[in-house]
């Protein structure tokens, strides 16, 4: 008779996403997963796969937990600006010191290596484009960008932005990042 699993999947999942996006995939030994997670090899094998595969299901897990729901606000009817500076202020004030963006960490420290975080990437930077893009077209809807605003351009350049805000969040240096996202919504709204 197969042994049944005696924890919940998903905290699991997200106690091990912890662990990787404090210590990144490389400093994460599975000695250190067994420990953090307080079960067995046999168990996190069984269940999960090795630790690259348990690795991808973090960031999946990330993607759909973090990611894709903080972007949904820009994708609604009435998106503007104020939806752009409420998701701007949120990534300040949800983000312990020294971890900024598990999704980041992973494509600096992966990407070459790791098509499935190329992949993974991709699609979250894509998905951020896109809703940034959603709510400047919005903004120009609601004049609060001139009707000739370049919505491309500007949407690539919040994506530049807001990889330079969780870079310094990952560095634990939410003092340098709060007086800018002032001055970025203020350049937002002068153009």
């Amino acid at each position: 008779m197969a042994r049944q699993c005696c924890f919940d999947r998903e905290e699991v999942l997200e106690k091990a996403m912890g662990l990787f996006w404090q210590r990144g995939f490389e400093a994460t030994s599975v000695a250190n997963l067994v420990e953090h997670l307080g079960i067995n090899r046999f168990s996190l094998y069984n269940s999960f796969g090795d630790k690259h595969q348990l690795y991808h299901l973090c960031l999946k897990h990330y993607q759909e937990t973090y990611a894709k729901p903080r972007l949904q606000p820009l994708l609604t009817n009435n998106a503007g600006l104020k939806e752009i500076e409420t998701l701007l202020a949120q990534m300040c004030q949800e983000v312990e010191p020294g971890y900024g963006c598990f999704l980041q960490s992973a494509l600096l420290e992966r990407r070459q290596l790791d098509q499935q975080v190329a992949a993974l990437s991709d699609q979250v930077f894509d998905g951020l484009f896109a809703a940034l893009k959603h709510s400047l077209e919005g903004a120009k809807l609601q004049q609060d960008l001139s009707a000739d605003a370049d919505t491309d351009l500007l949407a690539h350049w919040l994506v530049l932005q807001i990889q330079g805000i969780r870079a310094l969040l990952r560095a634990g240096q939410p003092d340098r990042v709060t007086p800018a996202l002032t001055q970025i919504v203020t350049f937002l709204r002068s153009q």
